[in-house]
């Protein structure tokens, strides 16, 4: 004769059996789920360079946000010079002024002016208004020429009044590519 199964055996048997029936419900969707972002990315790839890979694309892109954020961290550290500078642009080239005076601020220049300069030239100009104020600057410059002696207030649309440098950048330096 047989043994009538217990309410507990009953209970366990139906709860192995959903538990079975879950874990193939969850294995399925997450096949189905390895499948379709496969072929999406494999969509992707195609669209977006026809032979290349979208994972080199990723993986270049981490460099070059790596790099950034190592060259940002190595930056110079930013030191007052305490000289009053005036950077004027001596080019066609629109905000060339604005960038040199980014440029200078960043590098620890506090008081750096930007704005115009009334005519265009080639090679840069330093004018060191205040003796040994702005020497260094040279080395930013390509083969700028010093001069001792202020520019004319005609010559620009900037106060020359208390300045210790003045910059006109010529388009030997146009770091805006605009030569």
């Amino acid at each position: 004769m047989k043994k009538k199964p217990s309410a507990t055996g009953i209970f366990f048997s139906m709860f192995l059996r959903a538990v079975v029936v879950i874990l193939g419900i969850v294995i399925a969707c997450l096949i189905f789920a390895l499948v379709r972002s496969l072929l999406h990315n494999k969509g992707k790839e195609t669209a977006s360079t026809g032979t290349g890979s979208s994972v080199v694309q990723e993986a270049q892109q981490d460099e070059l946000l790596t790099a950034q954020a190592t060259e940002a961290k190595t930056e110079a550290p930013k030191v007052d010079y305490g000289i009053k500078i005036a950077v004027l642009n001596g080019t066609q080239t629109s905000g060339l002024a604005g960038a040199w005076k980014e440029k200078l601020t960043g590098l620890g220049y506090t008081s750096v002016e930007a704005g115009n300069y009334m005519a265009e030239i080639k090679t840069s100009r330093i004018y060191m208004l205040k003796e040994g104020a702005g020497a260094e600057l040279k080395d930013m410059l390509h083969g700028a020429t010093v001069e001792t002696e202020a520019i004319k207030k005609d010559d620009t649309d900037v106060d020359l009044s208390e300045l210790d440098v003045i910059i006109v950048i010529g388009q030997d330096d146009d770091i805006l590519g605009a030569n």
